[in-house]
């Protein structure tokens, strides 16, 4: 009796939530075509193109202090650009020559590759809290130390893409290759967690955007579902954007030798367009779970009085 009565609530909780879902995604598409939220993809995507190469210079440099090992520093980077099209190559020969160029940094070049990489980061922050419609804006200290945070969280990210690198050439040691064989459904687990790692990471890295980066009292009941959401859409969009641009000769005709940059630009815009209705997303869901009317900030004061 009791089972069926916990399935009963779950059943309940489950129609609930697929209700105020598909409430948050009509609303969310209301509140992101009457706001400026396009402009903000677009600031992102200038600021990405600026942002990109000093952050993955960055990103040499502490791969190269947490490892010695070439072949793991390359699968890690390896690993992020599945968060790209294959097709831009201007990107991948760069990543080569930071690799053969055996370059270091002292403290003035770390500092300002770290003030060059923040430029991407305070504009996703900034357009972030527009979409929340937060009631104080953060200061410009404050707004550049969220900005830093998602710095070193991104960095973060890699070291964790470092474990995982790590992790699985220990699936791919012989004792271990036999441990799997043994059974089956570690074998299953492993090739899934493998095909869909990067949708994961980046339900989780969206999950934490959605959290942490408003200047408002956010709860993570607000914003779990829209980062699911968002993580489908970006999957989504990436398989179908690799399919649209298999051919880059289309692009060639008209913007000839910048192509490549032209539909990287492209491609990082519809990722902060799907990023931004995420975040329109978000705020809808947490004022149907609040309560709260459309014409309010999605979360009440912010946290702190900074």
């Amino acid at each position: 009796m009791n089972g069926a009565k916990a399935l009963s609530a779950v059943g309940r909780r489950a129609r609930a939530i697929a209700v105020l879902t598909g409430l948050s995604a009509w609303r969310g598409f209301l509140g992101f075509y009457d706001s400026d939220n396009l402009t903000y993809a677009a600031s992102i995507a200038y600021y990405a193109l600026l942002s990109l190469f000093p952050f993955f210079l960055l990103s040499f440099a502490l791969l190269g202090r947490a490892t010695a090992d070439v072949a793991d520093r390359n699968a890690v980077l390896t690993f992020v650009l599945r968060y790209f099209p294959t097709q831009f190559d201007f990107i991948t020969k760069q990543l080569d020559e930071f690799r053969t160029s055996g370059f270091s940094l002292g403290l003035t070049g770390t500092v300002a590759l770290v003030w060059g990489s923040l430029g991407f980061f305070g504009a996703i922050s900034t357009a972030v809290n527009y979409g929340w419609g937060v009631e104080k804006q953060q200061s410009f200290w404050k707004h550049k130390l969220v900005s830093f945070l998602m710095l070193v969280v991104a960095g973060t990210i890699l070291l964790v893409g470092l474990l995982l690198v790590s992790a699985s050439q220990l699936a791919g040691q012989s004792w271990f290759a036999e441990v799997l064989e043994g059974f089956p459904g570690l074998m299953i687990l492993r090739s899934f967690t493998v095909r869909y790692a990067t949708t994961v990471l980046f339900v989780l890295v969206v999950g934490l955007v959605y959290y942490f980066v408003p200047n408002a009292q956010v709860r993570f009941r607000d914003v779990w579902v829209g980062a699911l959401v968002t993580g489908v859409l970006w999957k989504g969009a990436l398989e179908a954007f690799s399919w649209y641009v298999r051919d880059m000769t289309r692009f060639t005709v008209v913007n000839g030798s910048i192509a490549a940059v032209v539909v990287f630009l492209l491609w990082v815009y519809i990722q902060a367009v799907i990023l931004l209705y995420g975040v329109e997303f978000t705020a809808a869901y947490a004022r149907l779970l609040r309560g709260r009317p459309e014409d309010v900030p999605a979360a009440p004061t912010p946290r702190t009085s900074v």
